[in-house]
């Protein structure tokens, strides 16, 4: 998709929501050296455009790859009608088999998304907790382009994927289904490497990056403030400036040889919005006391009402078929209850729940900005991605033989935001280098006002994940 179409497309949504001297050169001593790692994933509504285009002062050693998904054959374009029903089955025969790869990502990235909610949605102080699987997933799934021997095959087991090439089928069907813009739903994807001046590296690795994950690989005075400002400016113009507050702290340290940078940008307004005119002001009984909340209502709405051992549920449309989970943990129970018992991940990441029920439900959900910075690394290690992150261990020589690299961390920064038309959510990630009984009533009050889960997916894709025990925080 070009540029001007990704434009045409955001003006079509909304415009609510707007309202909103470089270091010398360095030399970098051959000895080992710590390496930047960072991805980034955005999910926006209402924004109107994306940044103009970044003016990247690095040099491009790779191009990023467009996107080769088959367009959908407009008939209006075409003249002769069995050349058109012809690309139309092409158009199906392509999705479809995009599709079954996808799935089989799934599977894979599936397992990642409920060890990873267990290690990085726990919370004992009581704070608002957030995350990103799909943009980790495509972080870590970009250093095995880059690794080999044991380094590459923890990433992979972690992945649920036998070798590199299935690896990249994967990720870029699964960047391929997600991939779009129109006037219900926008979401583009960008992916980037950042590489010191002075490394030699292996041009079918950058190349390899270019192509399977849609990413460009530049070069330059690794943290120097032009390429900081560099770095900043292509995040800034990926995600339509919504993260610029985090970008402005960038800064690689002097040691850095090496930075990976993923986006998504996603938009799309509720299928059903809310209205502000239904709005209520009450408490929220947050773990550290109660405070006060807007809350967006709907009364005696149809749909579908869920529930398991621990928790009650109920999934919001957003247009072009994405979706939110809210989940709610049952009186006397709390949300590391509902994320030790797993078995709401089930229910998210399948397409059949057994315990639900079609149902009017008094529904009540608080309007939230919540945001967390979480350190990743120590749950990638409990998960098995130990040696990407131990000097002398890590292998990094698909990438280059000058220097013994490792990653620093794993920081992945989210906000999350939702109101009357829709999501807004961002996520900086940065590695350097309803009871246990069917509802008695046929009217069910479906009340967020104590400490909650919630998930953002597409097509069974996890997009977000976080906890919230207070929508002020």
């Amino acid at each position: 998709m070009e540029y001007e179409e990704i434009i045409t497309a955001l003006e079509e949504i909304s415009d609510k929501h707007i309202a909103e001297a470089e270091k010398p050169p360095k030399k970098k001593a051959k000895t080992f050296l710590k390496i930047a790692v960072a991805a980034v994933l955005v999910i926006a509504i209402g924004v109107t455009a994306l940044s103009a285009p970044a003016r990247i002062r690095a040099d491009v050693i790779a191009e990023a790859s467009e996107s080769r998904a088959m367009e959908w054959p407009d008939p209006q374009t075409y003249k002769d009608h069995d050349v058109w029903r012809t690309d139309v089955d092409q158009w199906n025969a392509e999705r479809e088999a995009r599709g079954e790869i996808t799935a089989q990502a799934l599977s894979g990235l599936s397992a990642f998304f409920k060890e990873g909610n267990g290690h990085f949605l726990q919370t004992e102080k009581n704070e608002n907790k957030l995350w990103s699987p799909v943009n980790a997933y495509i972080g870590l799934a970009m250093t095995t382009e880059l690794t080999d021997g044991e380094t590459k095959q923890q990433v992979l087991d972690l992945l649920g994927v036998e070798n590199t090439e299935e690896l990249r089928k994967q990720v870029s069907a699964v960047w391929e289904s997600a991939y779009r813009g129109d006037s219900n739903e926008v979401c583009v994807l960008a992916n980037s490497l950042w590489l010191e001046n002075s490394l030699q590296y292996n041009q079918e690795a950058t190349d390899a990056l270019g192509y399977h994950y849609y990413a460009s690989v530049y070069q330059g005075d690794l943290g120097s403030t032009k390429i900081n400002k560099d770095i900043a400016a292509w995040i800034n113009n990926n995600t339509g400036n919504f993260l610029e507050d985090s970008t402005k702290g960038i800064a690689l340290s002097p040691e850095t040889v090496m930075a990976i940078y993923s986006t998504l940008y996603f938009q799309a307004k509720w299928s059903d919005e809310f209205s502000e005119s239904k709005n209520t002001e009450d408490v929220f009984h947050a773990p550290e006391g109660d405070t006060r909340a807007v809350y967006m209502n709907k009364k005696l709405e149809q749909m579908d009402y869920y529930w398991g051992e621990t928790f009650s549920a109920v999934n919001l449309w957003l247009k072009n078929g994405s979706s939110m989970w809210f989940i709610l943990p049952d009186e006397g129970k709390t949300v590391n209850d509902v994320l030790s018992d797993e078995t709401y991940m089930e229910m998210v990441l399948s397409n059949q729940w057994g315990d639900s029920k079609y149902m009017k439900v008094n529904l009540s959900v608080p309007k939230f900005d919540v945001a967390s910075t979480t350190d990743l690394s120590e749950g990638l290690k409990d998960m098995g991605v130990t040696d990407v992150f131990t000097e002398g261990a890590a292998d990094f020589s698909e990438l280059t033989a000058d220097y013994p690299i490792y990653l620093t961390g794993a920081n992945q920064s989210v906000r999350v935001q939702i109101d009357e038309e829709g999501v807004k959510a961002a996520v900086y990630f940065e590695m350097k280098g309803a009871g246990s009984a069917a509802p008695p009533e046929e009217i069910i009050d479906f009340v967020l006002d104590r400490p909650f889960l919630f998930v953002i997916e597409k097509e069974n894709v996890p997009l977000f994940a976080g906890c919230v025990n207070s929508p002020e925080k």
